[in-house]
């Protein structure tokens, strides 16, 4: 090592031509490297939906779903199975376990599905597929919202819209877009009963005869002397004119022939499927636009505004409007973090300078910018993304970087101060350190690396942990062989002139010395009564301990981070027609845009951008039909007033009477951690299933903290249950006979499918509306017998009025409900988690036995989190031990570094009480990284003391001695982190809630941290010293206790040495 070290001191064009190579292919990644708004995950769960138009949840359940859940037993990697049985679909759910190939499951899955043989009659084929990625809040893979505005008419709206899906579809940069906002369409068969008697037709007939007639086949071919001629019919028909024309019926006798339209009306339309979109106000179709892990967020977007700049131009009377764009808040993102960065670099930058001479703090802060683009030139490689992750672990390495620089520039100025050349003072000064800074910085890598193999909910941190592990092992690059190098010029330690500079710089040097004597005296008199306040730390803790256990100091699962938008969705119970919701709809809105104009007039700003609102679909709640409704209020990012206090003034001006009627409603955005309280109640018996949530929801009810509660079960549509009466068995006929009849002419019959341009387009038969909106147009339906005639169903059968059920769900293959409860304020969702588990669900058995109950939401995520990162901590510690045992060939004095991990834990813990935070999950990675950066100056600390014995002090004056020589570069060390990384803290951007409690656990748990050992770290010297004779003594025995230089590790070494020489 010190042959190179000394090479590159003597040719510094080496360490010059490091910095260039390593600059080049840095800036080449940097434009290369893609962009996104959170880290790209591996996908980990898989799909599989089956449609069977018009059954119940029951006949989902029974018929689909279960067998589904059946087939899957036995295939490798599946972690859980939930499941949704609701009207004409079912959906499970595969959740894989990490480091399994989802391609491989998915085809498992796919097998075993298809193996599946029997499926009810009119169940449609399984479509199976894999999640296309993940990310924070499941929006890792989406690239904006946008919506067509224009003319009041659905057809030309959805004309344009095909226009813009082929057109982004051709674009290279877009490979995925979803357009939501109308039904599906159909080309509409209603059959007039009448018309169907007077010629002896049927619904089965009309069927057969559209799939026999519209059809496109090959007959063969004939082969001539001169080529090969293809027989065809292409009588396939697309429209609703062609269809029409299709003969049903004829009459050889007469030649007489029935077509389509004698019998029907047919027309192309919009099904009955209750789905409309609006934005502000207007009839609209919306579009989300998707990528996939590869693609490149911000080229996607430039693409997207290209095209609508240009399509809002040449294309009078409509409007491409976008709702929400990810590439914005990343570009907003990048800045905010960017800056922080830059303000940090300068802040670390001022810093140095003041406590070292200007060249040298350059040539120290240099190893930032290095270290970054070394980083980023391999990151490329690794796969990272600029992201907001891995800009964080930029930020919090910003600090971090500089130590090990500090260090050796503060060697090598100090051995400069005793009279050696440059060349010699950069050899000497940096080999002195070699050993301490290389260990220093690899129990930081060792804290950081644990955290790429954490996985689970939190694996997308782990690009923060390779952006700061691969900063500092190339800042080692930087310390050991370019830094040195460079500040083996005289012109570096050149005296520096008479400025304002250099004055500031005489004032804090004088400071700084101040300190240091104040310190020395100070550190003095605590080593004279060292075994009196080295229990100071334990004192410090209890205090931490108590403001945690009163309250003062807050902890919770994740903290409560604003949302960027506002979200209302609600459901009436099930039945409910969609003029109901619609209305409900506008009236909120209405509501929505005179609060808008509030906020303009308060504030003289356009706070809420754009409202739009969907009829028939709910994201949160997860149910869909004409009886819900859902409103999307976007905002732009400000400091004036919380999305969750706009939340609240929009729920205050809802009327009480409305909201009564509904059977849900939530009010608020999206949760990035899951629901703050969730339950999954689990039982095969209904009856005490449905009872065991509603005593359960009673309960929650009554907690102070609880918002509103629901559950995932709910009530169905009203049903007419139909029973036969004798005459229908007397006639011949059967349930599935009547009900096959009733389901043809309300529900519908599927006759043919045709591709229309870019759709699926069904052809529907079924009766007209206006005999099929009544009771009485049921009781008049004519069922008719094997042998013809023609039965009204009231002679045949009667029925009654019952609910249905909403849907079923399933958790591995048990049925299960739901109970979800919202809080007035997020973060005490670990305080209530616990008071439900305490009072309520460790009682559940004595009440409802059959009933078993999981835990789910923010606490079990908390939970999974906390497990991971615990295993995290130990293997660090494990690492960290064997790393400094290695260099300072004693586990005695490994462990002896490890006493001041507790004191920077708590010291963490009370930053969040000063900044007002609560302890969560995520201030725990901030923890973990904690522990490398706090050994660092245990470490260096402890090395020197070592030293100061090797050259002949006592054990007292040793750590006297080391204490005064490691004070400037740990007290340096530590600003520049705590500086580099309080830009962040006070930042209040969305988005940075989600790092500010990691950076306050570094940040104040090296402020705190580095205060307490520096006072306390000599006296444990001390104080282990003394245990160690009382030990030796004891094993030993003897009339005196062994001295306390005999017992250190280092004399002991010695004495080995001593021995293999001899």
């Amino acid at each position: 090592m010190k042959k190179l070290i000394s090479h590159f001191i003597k040719y510094p064009i080496y360490s010059n031509a490091i910095i260039l190579v390593t600059a080049i292919i840095g800036i080449i990644s940097l434009t290369l490297m893609p962009r996104s708004f959170f880290p790209e995950l591996a996908p980990n769960k898989i799909y599989v939906y089956v449609s069977y138009p018009g059954a119940s949840p029951e006949e989902i359940e029974e018929g689909i779903t279960t067998r589904i859940e059946e087939s899957l037993n036995g295939v490798e990697g599946i972690e859980e199975i939930t499941s949704s049985s609701s009207e004409n679909l079912s959906r499970v759910t595969i959740k894989t376990y990490a480091g399994f190939d989802i391609d491989e499951v998915l085809q498992d899955v796919k097998n075993s599905v298809d193996a599946i043989y029997s499926f009810p009659v009119g169940a449609e084929k399984p479509n199976i597929q894999k999640q296309k990625s993940r990310g924070m809040g499941g929006v890792g893979n989406t690239v904006g919202f946008y919506a067509l505005n224009g003319p009041d008419d659905l057809w030309q709206l959805k004309e344009k819209s095909d226009k813009i899906e082929k057109d982004l579809l051709n674009d290279d940069n877009i490979s995925q877009l979803e357009v939501i906002g109308y039904s599906p369409i159909i080309i509409s068969v209603e059959l007039d009963e009448k018309e169907l008697l007077r010629h002896n037709l049927n619904f089965d007939i009309i069927s057969s005869k559209i799939k026999m007639s519209n059809i496109d086949i090959s007959g063969g071919n004939i082969k001539t002397n001169k080529d090969e001629i293809i027989i065809r019919s292409n009588n396939r028909n697309n429209t609703a004119d062609e269809i029409k024309n299709i003969v049903v019926q004829s009459n050889i006798n007469d030649g007489g022939i029935v077509r389509l339209k004698d019998v029907a009306s047919v027309e192309m339309k919009f099904s009955d499927i209750p789905l409309k979109s609006y934005v502000n106000g207007q009839r609209s179709i919306s579009f989300i636009i998707n990528k996939t892990p590869e693609e490149d967020l911000n080229k996607i977007a430039k693409s997207v505004e290209k095209y609508i700049k240009n399509f809002n131009v040449e294309n009078d009377g409509f409007e491409i409007v976008t709702l929400f764009q990810f590439s914005d808040m990343l570009d907003q993102r990048i800045e905010t973090l960017s800056n922080n960065l830059i303000l940090g670099l300068i802040l670390v930058l001022i810093v140095l300078g003041f406590f070292l001479s200007f060249r040298l703090s350059a040539w120290v802060a240099f190893g930032i910018p290095f270290s970054f683009i070394g980083m980023i030139s391999i990151g490329i490689i690794y796969g990272m993304t600029i992201n907001m992750i891995s800009l964080f672990g930029m930020i919090l390495v910003v600090g971090i970087l500089v130590d090990d620089g500090i260090v050796i520039a503060e060697n090598i100025y100090s051995h400069f101060e005793k009279g050696k050349s440059p060349m010699q003072a950069a050899l000497d000064g940096t080999m002195e350190v070699v050993t301490p800074v290389l260990t220093s910085v690899l129990t930081t890598v060792f804290a950081f690396s644990t955290l790429l193999f954490v996985g689970g909910e939190m694996e997308m941190m782990e690009e923060m942990a390779f952006s700061v592990i691969a900063a500092l092992l190339f800042s080692l690059i930087e310390a050991f062989l370019i830094l040195p190098s460079h500040l083996s010029n005289k012109k570096v330690f050149k005296k520096e002139k008479n400025t304002f500079y250099s004055k500031i710089k005489k004032i804090v040097e004088d400071l700084i010395f101040n300190f240091r004597n104040r310190y020395n005296k100070l550190n003095k008199k605590f080593i004279k009564n060292y075994r009196f306040h080295v229990w100071t730390p334990v004192i410090f803790i209890s205090v931490v301990l108590i403001l945690l256990i009163n309250g003062s100091i807050r902890w919770t699962f994740f903290p409560s981070v604003p949302f960027n938008e506002v979200k209302i969705e609600f459901a009436y119970k099930p039945g409910e027609r969609e003029f109901r919701t619609e209305n409900f709809l506008k009236y909120c809105d209405s509501i929505i845009q005179e609060y808008k104009q509030e906020l303009i007039e308060k504030y003289n700003d356009s706070i809420i951008t754009n409202v739009s609102y969907n009829l028939g679909v709910t994201e949160n709640l997860g149910v869909r039909g004409a009886n819900v409704g859902s409103i999307r209020i976007s905002s732009k990012e400000n400091n004036l007033i919380s999305t969750i206090q706009m939340t609240n003034d929009i729920q205050s001006r809802i009327s009480k009477d409305s909201i009564i009627l509904m059977d849900k409603i939530t009010f608020g955005g999206a949760q990035q951690f899951g629901k703050e309280v969730s339950i999954s109640l689990q039982s095969e018996n209904d009856m005490e299933l449905k009872n065991s949530v509603n005593w359960l929801k009673e309960k929650i009810s009554s907690i102070n903290m609880v918002k509103e509660v629901l559950d995932n079960g709910g009530v169905g549509s009203r049903e007419l249950h139909i029973t036969l009466k004798e005459k229908a068995y007397s006639l011949g006929l059967t349930e599935t006979d009547i009900l096959r009849q009733i389901r043809q002419g309300f529900f519908g019959e599927e006759a043919q499918r045709l591709i229309v341009g870019r759709d699926e387009v069904k052809i529907w038969l079924q009766y007209p509306e206006k005999d099929r909106n009544s009771i009485q147009d049921l009781e008049n339906i004519k069922i008719k017998t094997n042998l013809g005639q023609l039965i009204s169903l009231e002679e045949v059968a009667d029925y009654e009025y019952k609910r249905g059920r909403v849907k079923i769900n399933h958790i591995n293959g048990t049925k299960e409900i739901r109970v979800d409860a919202s809080l007035f304020d997020a973060e005490y969702s670990g305080v209530v988690n616990d008071q439900i588990e305490k009072d309520y669900l460790q009682n559940l058995s004595l009440y409802f036995p059959n009933v078993k109950y999981k835990i789910m939401g923010q606490a079990e995520r908390a939970a999974d989190s906390g497990k991971r990162l615990g295993i995290s901590f130990l293997i660090s510690i494990i690492l960290i031990v064997i790393t400094i045992s290695l260099n300072f060939k004693s586990f005695y004095q490994a462990r002896l570094i490890l006493m001041v991990i507790p004191v920077g834990i708590f010291s963490a813990i009370l930053g969040h009480g000063i900044m007002g935070k609560p302890f969560s999950t995520l201030s725990v990675w901030g923890v973990i990284a904690l522990i490398g950066i706090l050994v660092n100056d245990a470490v260096v600390m402890l090395d020197r003391f070592n030293r100061n014995l090797d050259e002949g002090m006592n054990i007292t004056e040793a750590v006297l001695a080391a204490g005064n020589s490691r004070f400037r570069p740990i007290i340096l060390t530590t600003i520049t982190t705590f500086v580099g990384l309080f830009p962040l803290i006070l930042e209040t951007s969305f988005q940075s809630q989600f790092l500010i409690p990691m950076a306050i656990s570094v940040a104040f748990g090296v402020l705190f941290g580095t205060i307490l050992l520096l006072f306390y770290f000599p006296s444990l010297i001390l104080y282990f010293n003394d245990i160690r004779r009382a030990r030796w003594w004891l094993w030993r025995g003897g009339k005196t206790p062994p001295s306390k230089i005999e017992v250190e590790p280092l004399t002991k070494l010695k004495l080995r040495q001593f021995e293999i020489n001899n």
